[in-house]
């Protein structure tokens, strides 16, 4: 084969990025264990220890898990409390919190694709949704404010759509997360003196990074073959009969290598492209990652 063609990346790498969004959507605890997602309430003072998400208990106390959220999410350099949400000028020591795991959250939540619906003790039906931020306005990434569905003026949390969190630490009324810790925050039905979710729906982002190159064989290249069966004279490196002139070869794998000259890549063609002097060709290699 001819020497090794070289990319002019102007003109011959397009790059694409393809967002898949699948929709999820947990009804019960067993469902939320099964997908890896955790409910939990932490308390600055609580000694307790927070569950996995098979509902045990973990050797990391409550205390730590509200300090470590009051530090990583809202930049608290005191650790014991955090804003509340619907009045930024009051704090708490309490919040309730919903982790997707990395496995089904993928990349992240899609942005607006939130659906919360939670009961406070026997009053059901709570519905509650995300409002993304118009503009990026810290270094987590995209977030969002969770708000009751009807009364966008009860914000009741933050939802940071990068790392899949639901921070509940505030709300009003009927709709008040900042209840005494000892009524929890599971998934699961109704129940009284309880605060659970009741169903939670969301999409999750999956970021499909997408490479074509394309190759070009022009009219002069790639019109004869290194196989050795093509050579008919061993002593004289004479070729066959039939690639002289203008012989017809045949491209069925395209390589791609870097600047050393190392294979990274082969694609097949099928079926395989016709090639001689008088065509040009112009074959587009994806990759995905």
């Amino acid at each position: 084969m001819p020497s090794i063609y070289t990319f002019n990346l102007e003109e011959d790498l397009a790059e694409d990025h393809i967002e898949n969004k699948l929709a999820y959507e947990i009804t019960s605890l067993s469902a939320a264990q099964n997908t890896n997602i955790n409910a939990f309430v932490v308390q600055a003072s609580d000694t307790g220890m927070l569950n996995n998400a098979q509902g045990t208990p973990t050797t990391t106390p409550l205390s730590s898990a509200f300090r470590h959220i009051a530090n990583y999410y809202f930049s608290s350099t005191a650790g014991t409390t955090i804003p509340v949400s619907h009045d930024t000028n009051s704090t708490t020591t309490l919040l309730r919190s919903i982790q997707v795991g990395r496995t089904t959250m993928d990349d992240g939540i899609v942005s607006g694709s939130v659906t919360a619906v939670f009961a406070f003790g026997t009053s059901g039906n709570n519905t509650f949704v995300d409002i993304p931020e118009s503009t990026l306005t810290g270094s987590l990434g995209r977030k969002g404010s969770l708000v009751l569905q009807g009364n966008t003026a009860n914000i009741v949390g933050t939802v940071f759509y990068d790392t899949a969190s639901l921070i509940f630490h505030g709300g009003t009324g009927a709709t008040y997360f900042l209840t005494d810790s000892t009524s929890g925050f599971t998934f699961g039905s109704a129940s009284a003196g309880k605060v659970v979710c009741t169903q939670l729906s969301f999409l999750s982002l999956n970021i499909l990074k997408r490479s074509s190159y394309f190759c070009r064989a022009l009219n002069k290249q790639f019109n004869y073959t290194n196989n050795p069966t093509a050579i008919s004279n061993q002593v004289l490196g004479s070729i066959t009969a039939s690639l002289t002139s203008n012989p017809n070869t045949y491209i069925t794998s395209v390589g791609l290598y870097n600047d050393e000259g190392d294979l990274l890549a082969i694609a097949k063609l099928s079926p395989p492209l016709r090639k001689n002097f008088q065509s040009e060709r112009i074959v587009e290699v994806r990759t995905d990652w």
